[in-house]
């Protein structure tokens, strides 16, 4: 009876991306993070997100040392701090009562939870932005601050939040007042000025990029999307986040229905649609830039207005029969998604190739794509490199060239030699040279 109980929780449910084997991305936050601090500053002026996650990552790895799971919890203790700073704003917008029931919600939602488990920087990124509306909202401009300026130096699109808010003060705010509330909204940029230079070189840099174009699928479902982190896997799911936005536009529209909550109701729909509609329209006039996870704070307004949109039903029945609807959504839809965020299992076959390695034994990542898994999951990382015959350019996206330098390699080791193989999907093969 145990048996099928354990093999649920942990292949079935959100567990299961703790567990799994790490990702490309997730290997490479643990080489940016590895060195010293200030060579972790100067790693992350060469990749495109700013260095906070990173130093933290940094001091975490010197006390969790070398395990996935322990890594990936770094990220779980923001997503939980999101809770609560959720649960505390809708005391202030809602009640202690119904505050309840928002802190289960954001609980729920499946981008919060994706990245609750993932070894990257958006669990503190989605945190930062629950702070900033917190402190904006209660007009505590110092911690606004402090909030505002560690999502800035978490992920450049923060960027958004504050210029949403600053938005939000032109337009809610007497005449009288506006200045005085827009220094103090903008307050965060100053001491992100000394990173404006990097993140206009890491802009121009990023043309060589692997993002996909923005069509109209996309923008007619992109608010379910970035709710439920969908990406496109599995395709057929398309048609339904598009009809889920409109779900999410309907208790936005609700949210709006009381005139007491209307100013509170703007105050978060500025900051879904404003940014969206800078995002998408650059990605369709000049070039992709658009990814969900960068766009995870839109995620954080989202529950907030759907949760308002379902405080405004006046009838209490109604609003806690659809209350509960939500809530058997999202845990059915964390448990359905779950095989669809499945990583290729580099870990299982580095413990093969680990076992049956000998000390001067090389693996070589048949593409750079499958390099940093390698790097990170063989016992003599030094001993890692990419086969490239052709010696092509490695874009600079995959992120090795951040981390690792003359790693390429056109040739296998000269014999006597013994080189692991291993292609994208963790498969491999013994060359020898004898």
């Amino acid at each position: 009876m145990l048996d099928p109980i354990l093999e649920f929780i942990f292949n079935r449910t959100p567990i299961f991306y703790l567990i799994q084997s790490l990702w490309r991305d997730e290997a490479f936050s643990y080489f940016m993070a590895k060195p010293d601090i200030i060579r972790v500053i100067m790693q992350t002026a060469n990749d495109f997100n700013p260095p906070f996650y990173y130093l933290i990552l940094h001091f975490w790895i010197t006390i969790v040392g070398k395990s996935d799971e322990w890594l990936r919890f770094l990220s779980f203790l923001p997503f939980i701090s999101s809770i609560y700073v959720a649960y505390l704003l809708a005391i202030k917008m809602f009640s202690k009562k119904f505050a309840i029931f928002v802190a289960l919600f954001t609980f729920l939602n499946p981008m919060l939870v994706y990245y609750a488990f993932e070894m990257r920087m958006y669990s503190f990124y989605a945190l930062f932005t629950f702070l900033s509306l917190y402190f904006f909202y209660t007009k505590n401009w110092k911690w606004y601050t402090i909030s505002a300026v560690l999502g800035l130096y978490t992920q450049s699109f923060f960027l958004l939040v504050i210029i949403s808010f600053l938005l939000c003060v032109l337009l809610l705010k007497p005449k009288n007042k506006k200045w005085g509330f827009i220094f103090l909204v903008l307050k965060p940029v100053f001491f992100y000025l000394p990173w404006i230079p990097v993140l206009i070189i890491q802009f121009f840099r990023s043309k060589d990029s692997w993002l996909f174009p923005v069509d109209f699928q996309l923008v007619k479902s992109v608010l379910g999307n970035i709710f439920t982190n969908y990406e496109g896997t599995p395709g057929h799911l398309w048609k339904y986040t598009a009809i889920f936005s409109l779900v999410i536009i309907f208790f936005i529209l609700n949210a709006f229905r009381l005139k007491s909550k209307r100013k509170d109701a703007l105050m978060l729909f500025i900051p879904i649609f404003f940014p969206l509609f800078l995002v998408l329209g650059y990605s369709i006039i000049k070039r992709p830039i658009y990814v969900n996870r960068y766009m995870i704070f839109v995620a954080v307004f989202e529950i907030m207005i759907i949760l308002m949109g379902i405080w405004n039903i006046r009838k209490r029945f109604i609003r806690w029969t659809v209350s509960l609807m939500w809530i058997i959504f999202l845990v059915f839809f964390n448990i359905y998604i779950v095989p669809y965020h499945k990583k290729t299992d580099f870990r299982t076959t580095f413990l093969e190739i680990n076992r049956l390695a000998k000390p001067f034994d090389y693996v070589y990542a048949k593409t750079p794509i499958g390099f940093l898994e390698s790097a990170y999951y063989y016992k003599q990382t030094n001993r890692v490199f990419i086969y490239n015959p052709e010696n092509i350019t490695i874009p600079n996206y995959i992120g090795i060239t951040s981390t690792f330098s003359d790693v390429s390699k056109t040739e296998f080791p000269n014999s006597p030699s013994r080189v692991f193989l291993v292609d994208d999907e963790a498969n491999y093969e013994l060359i020898i040279n004898k």
